[in-house]
């Protein structure tokens, strides 16, 4: 009978000791100054990228439920033994779907309007929605609506201010903005340029590729000249972001995805191969996290990012699949 007592009290301590060092996940919550563990927040991942949806201000994709628990000051509440820490800068592919299940082997532009992901492709030359969930891709572009009805087959950029979706390609070097309000009279997915043809949007930049807004205003980066710019809205027209800085002053010399979470301006490139933050007023880059490149999930072609609430995505043509990036 003593035995049995003991039994018992040691499985209630033992209890006691898992509820003080494996508190919940915050749903919602887990930025500096909210939940347990303030000022630490939590992270896992169960091996189901898929189940990837708890994403808050503090910039974390996490698990609703998980085996493990991570909290972010580096120490581990453990409850079981499958999850791995996603480091800022590393990526987690969602879902499994192999190109994007539409044969799109080439994603590149990436924007979000509310909680709809948008992308294109330069092996389709067509406009999808993403589901965040599964990472597969469903044609928004009417069937008669090829190269997005203005033979352009080198999209890039895409961008979203307010209800608008921007997109810059390179066969045309111009900027665009692209219908996605069914029963308009106008095809879905068509592109209508903005302003009259301005060569190489007054600057002689011949490549664009990432495409973001901030407040109303548009921002840019291309191959050519390695430079962050600002777009005007009217005329399609280029102005160069601070003083010249060489590729960024980190060596990036392909910049690709570009996407903001507030005021803050992230990119992706393919020379690094790693996160960057972006100085609006210098046009200087930041990396962010580590020095390994591929995102931890060797992604050698990061192309398209955008935001939707504290979640960063990011699309590649190495796997070409959709991830989630932590960001901080």
């Amino acid at each position: 009978m003593l035995g049995g007592t003991l039994g018992i009290a040691l499985m209630v301590l033992v209890a006691l000791v898992v509820l003080v060092a494996c508190p919940a996940a915050n749903n919602g919550g887990g930025g500096p100054g909210t939940g347990p563990g303030v000022g630490t927040g939590y992270i896992c991942d169960n091996g189901t990228p898929s189940s990837l949806r708890d994403a808050t201000a503090d910039g974390l994709s996490r698990c609703v439920s998980c085996d493990l628990l991570y909290r972010l000051d580096g120490t581990t509440d453990v409850v079981g033994t499958s999850c791995g820490q996603v480091a800022v800068g590393e990526a987690t592919r969602i879902g499994g779907a192999n190109r994007f299940s539409v044969g799109e082997t080439f994603p590149f532009g990436l924007a979000a309007i509310g909680d709809t992901l948008y992308m294109v492709g330069r092996n389709t030359d067509v406009l999808y929605t993403l589901d965040t969930t599964t990472g597969v891709a469903t044609q928004v572009s009417d069937a008669g609506v090829s190269q997005f009805g203005v033979s352009e087959n080198s999209p890039t950029g895409l961008a979203a201010i307010g209800g608008t979706l921007y997109m810059v390609g390179s066969t045309r070097d111009a900027l665009y903005t692209l219908n996605i309000i069914s029963g308009d009279g106008s095809p879905d997915g068509m592109a209508y340029q903005v302003g009259s043809t301005v060569a190489g949007f007054g600057r002689g930049e011949r490549n664009p590729s990432g495409l973001a807004s901030i407040n109303n205003t548009l921002y840019m980066v291309g191959w050519d000249i390695d430079s962050l710019y600002t777009l005007d809205t009217t005329s399609g027209e280029a102005t160069p972001v601070g003083v010249s800085v060489t590729k960024f002053s980190v060596n990036e010399g392909t910049p690709n995805g570009l996407a903001a979470i507030g005021t803050i301006l992230y990119m992706v490139g393919w020379t690094n191969d790693v996160l960057y933050n972006l100085d609006t007023t210098t046009g200087m880059a930041t990396q962010m996290g580590s020095t390994l490149g591929g995102f931890g999930v060797s992604e050698g072609n990061p192309n398209g990012l955008a935001a939707i609430g504290g979640t960063l995505y990011m699309v590649g043509s190495t796997h070409d699949a959709l991830y989630a990036l932590r960001y901080q």
